[in-house]
């Protein structure tokens, strides 16, 4: 349970070290389940842009958590 408190808090920070775009984009692709055109609609960005957002996030994400791990 504590383990599981530590790894959310880590995913927490990182998310907050995101640009907004990528954020919003991220939470609402992996943490809602929203697909790429959902994403769109709701956001008003495009399509490319969604997916650029998401795939830019998903690997910044990796980056922060990794330093926050070391």
């Amino acid at each position: 349970l504590v383990q599981d408190e530590k790894a959310y808090d880590l995913l927490e920070d990182a998310l907050n070290e995101l640009g907004e775009e990528q954020r919003q984009c991220v939470i609402l692709f992996y943490l809602q389940k929203q697909s790429y055109q959902e994403i769109s609609n709701s956001t008003g960005f495009s399509l490319l842009q969604v997916k650029s957002y998401i795939q830019n996030g998903k690997r910044n994400l990796k980056i922060c958590i990794e330093k926050n791990i070391e």
